[in-house]
């Protein structure tokens, strides 16, 4: 569990309302960001960032043998295969699938004559351990529970796409599969996540596959929340024999790396604001979506609001297989761009959707040629530049980035790097809570003055069986700790790296934990972030120990930041949740002490950490 999930938390309910994938109506059980929250009020993080109390247990160890994936882990489950596996069923009968809560079991009868490559992968990727551990990352009463996702977060799946078989209808109690967006008809876009009718939805039918239907347990439906995990999931033969299939070869573990974050802001960005705000919105956006045209003036009021403290990052996001004209809409933005004015082809655009998404695709350039001599263009330069290959790369960029962050629907939305539902912005709440949210950053912007870095990774710094000391000068006091790069390589060379740099150089404590008994440090969140972020690697973590130094995960579990936590409990529950990288050896007395900010009161902070090679 990521050390960033009370961060989620706060949100009101995550789910990105895909306005706009695959021509889905709102309220889908799609294959994109949802946690549920206490709460139904649109909030933002309450600091800056605000880190989340370190909890959270490792997945269940395998059974036997015969479950290789559940000792996969995240980023393991996220890219077992390239394709489907292959046939292993018989198709002539019907499957029972048991899946195991702490709440009960659901008990499923599968129905391959319906759909057979569907029930087949259920069925390989149940009793091969896939699902093992893993939680229901969404639950909404009377309409779905959903689960199967190894990330936690919606956005995961096993590294291939199913094709559709779209047959039975959504019952009270039906077993279906979520799908990223597309046709539903043709295209191959569900993987490991399912989901469970809770109560009968026909709405759904004729756009995902169902595949069966519960026959025991659908009180236990009823009863499942968010963050409930699945212990595992059973499949036998309707006629009680166990439905074994053989273990596909699965690819060697993706070796751990560091890489670029998505939402980072690039200097070719089109910003709306002031482009040192502390705070930033990105919004992947297609012009031709209504969603997207409906949340534009929420935005911009949104914005209005905050005065100088905001800034809104739009990036391009056309949806071209169910919106004809989206990308050359997006080509005539760029166009607009090169004479200054982006965003207001960008209001155009949206205010006249009605009109212009009826033209017919052959007929769009002269209705944006139209609309640039209304903003006064040089319209000869503009019809140029819609073709130009600058205009096509820079569109691209960002779709990249779309794609780099799994963007399911538009719009989507983050607020410095965390999703956030386009629904929020109609909150009467929502404008109070972003001025509030806004002062908390742009005060501890102020107490930051490390070094800005933006770079893709960590230069290679650590020796081969090396041991570095490192001393943390805190405003409490000095901590030592070792950092030994043996007990994970590419974070602990990473965190050497950027203290080499200067990065945690007058940085803030974040939050002490009294529970677990944990302290997280370090984030530069003037800075935001280095540029990167890091696999995991706590497979082999172990905090039985107090004085273990690790680092906090963000986004995805299987993602760490530059942020260190300073574990001075014994704290088993984070055993192989957290990447350790090292050990205090003095002052954790010192460690117990430090706090966080509270309300506008300043909290203790880093001043400086060097190290050394032992």
């Amino acid at each position: 569990m990521s050390l960033s999930r009370s961060v989620a938390a706060m949100l009101a309910a995550s789910f990105v309302l895909t306005a706009c994938a695959g021509a889905q109506p709102a309220n889908l059980p799609t294959a994109t960001p949802y946690q549920a929250t206490p709460t139904t009020s649109a909030t933002l993080p309450t600091a800056t960032p605000k880190a989340a109390a370190p909890v959270g247990e490792a997945p269940a160890a395998p059974a036997d043998g015969e479950r290789p994936y559940s000792g996969f882990t995240a980023e393991q489950r996220s890219s077992i295969a390239s394709a489907p596996p292959p046939m292993g069923i018989d198709v002539s009968q019907k499957y029972i699938a048991t899946i195991v809560t702490a709440k009960g079991d659901i008990v499923v009868e599968l129905d391959p004559s319906a759909a057979p490559q569907t029930v087949n992968n259920f069925v390989y990727l149940a009793n091969n351990g896939f699902y093992d551990g893993l939680t229901f990352h969404r639950v909404e009463p009377g309409f779905v529970i959903q689960g199967g996702d190894p990330q936690g977060n919606g956005q995961g799946g096993p590294g291939y796409g199913l094709p559709p078989e779209i047959k039975l209808l959504h019952v009270d109690g039906a077993i279906a599969m979520a799908r990223t967006g597309g046709d539903p008809a043709t295209t191959p876009s569900s993987g490991s996540q399912f989901y469970i009718t809770n109560g009968a939805q026909p709405n759904l039918d004729g756009q995902y596959t169902a595949f069966g239907k519960t026959i025991k347990g659908l009180d236990i439906v009823k009863q499942i929340a968010v963050g409930d995990r699945i212990v595992r999931v059973d499949v036998q033969a309707a006629s009680g024999t166990t439905a074994k299939l053989p273990v596909v070869p699965t690819p060697a573990p993706v070796p751990v790396s560091c890489a670029i974050i998505p939402t980072n802001v690039g200097d070719d960005d089109h910003v709306r604001g002031p482009a040192a705000a502390p705070v930033t919105i990105i919004e992947y956006a297609d012009l031709q979506c209504p969603g997207c045209a409906a949340l534009n003036p929420a935005l911009k009021a949104s914005l209005e609001s905050v005065s100088n403290t905001v800034r809104l990052v739009y990036r391009h996001f056309p949806l071209s297989t169910i919106h004809d004209k989206a990308l050359v809409a997006a080509h005539g933005a760029e166009a607009a761009h090169a004479q200054g004015k982006f965003f207001e082809m960008v209001d155009a655009l949206y205010a006249r959707q009605g009109e212009w998404e009826k033209t017919p695709a052959a007929e769009i350039t002269a209705t944006l040629k139209k609309i640039a001599t209304e903003l006064k263009l040089d319209v000869a330069k503009f019809e140029t530049d819609l073709a130009s290959p600058a205009v096509v790369a820079r569109v691209k960029r960002d779709i990249d980035s779309g794609m780099l962050l799994k963007v399911g629907g538009t719009p989507s939305l983050y607020i410095d790097g965390q999703a956030i539902p386009q629904e929020a912005f109609g909150d009467p709440n929502f404008a109070t809570q972003l001025r509030e949210y806004a002062a908390r950053r742009q005060a501890t912007a102020s107490t930051n003055t490390g070094p800005v870095l933006n770079v893709a990774e960590a230069e290679q710094v650590a020796e081969s069986g090396a041991i570095y000391e490192i001393t943390i000068k805190t405003s409490q006091g000095d901590v030592v700790a070792e950092i030994d790069p043996a007990l994970a390589p590419v974070n602990a060379n990473s965190v050497l790296f950027l203290i080499g740099k200067g990065y945690y150089n007058n940085t803030p404590v974040q939050q002490n934990f009294e529970d677990p008994g944990a302290v997280v440090m370090g984030s530069a969140s003037a800075q935001g972030n280095p540029g990167y972020d890091c696999g995991s690697e706590a497979e082999t973590s172990d905090f039985t120990t107090p004085g273990m130094l690790a680092l906090n995960p963000v986004g995805a579990p299987n993602r760490n930041g530059a942020a260190l936590v300073m574990v001075y409990k014994p704290a088993n529950r984070l055993n192989k949740q957290l990447t350790a990288i090292g050990k205090i050896t003095k002052g954790l007395e010192i460690v117990q002490k430090l706090k966080g900010p509270e309300g506008a009161t300043p909290g203790d902070s880093i001043v400086t950490i060097t190290a050394k090679k032992k």
